[in-house]
């Protein structure tokens, strides 16, 4: 189960927005595009919604089913 974040602060958020990006640049210079969904739980781990044990859950699901 995900354990929910309620409330980061913004300098977290910025943290964590910036590596996402940094992560999603390394795998668009290996010619990996992510899934929309996937896109959508960045969106949720960088608003404090998901923690970073939950984005990688979904990770690799999505990874598993061939997104």
């Amino acid at each position: 189960m995900d354990r929910l974040v309620s409330k980061i602060s913004e300098s977290e958020m910025m943290r964590r927005g910036r590596a996402i990006e940094q992560a999603r640049a390394a795998n668009n210079r290996q010619g990996y595009v992510h899934h929309p969904e996937l896109e959508a739980v960045n969106e949720r781990c960088i608003r404090g919604e998901i923690d970073m044990a939950g984005l990688d859950r979904r990770m690799i699901a999505a990874i598993r089913a061939g997104r």
